[in-house]
């Protein structure tokens, strides 16, 4: 039985008899099927947002962020790399768990604004 507790829900494709029954009846419903994760453009500017911010990262002088920071930093963009893998739908509590330690370590940096902000708006759909 489907969620409602009405008749069987089938997903797929079906060939041949659907209903039989003197007051058996069938509905057809045709939902389009959304395209994979992997070509979902939410899931693109993401991961690009997250590439453009290592590289800001790696641009930085020395001084204008602390060594234990940079350190954090990287670790939340490789758990950010694979919460959203390739081809698959993103871990939503992981890719705000590592957007919340990518703010906290580096929203004093200046130099990283604008990059901090173009991820935080690319994670918007998984918050």
């Amino acid at each position: 039985m489907n969620d409602d507790g009405h008749g069987i829900s089938i997903t797929g494709n079906v060939t041949g008899i659907v209903q039989s029954g003197s007051h058996a009846r069938a509905e057809y419903t045709h939902q389009q099927t959304a395209p994979t994760p992997g070509e979902a453009p939410e899931l693109r500017a993401l991961l690009a947002a997250a590439d453009a911010l290592r590289e800001r990262l790696r641009a930085l002088a020395p001084d204008e962020l602390p060594p234990a920071a940079a350190e954090v930093a990287g670790q939340a963009l490789d758990e950010l790399a694979a919460a959203a893998p390739e081809g698959r739908q993103p871990d939503g509590g992981r890719v705000g768990r590592a957007v919340f330690t990518l703010t906290g370590a580096l929203g004093a940096a200046a130099a990283l604004t604008e990059a901090l902000r173009a991820l935080t708006s690319a994670a918007a759909p998984w918050f």
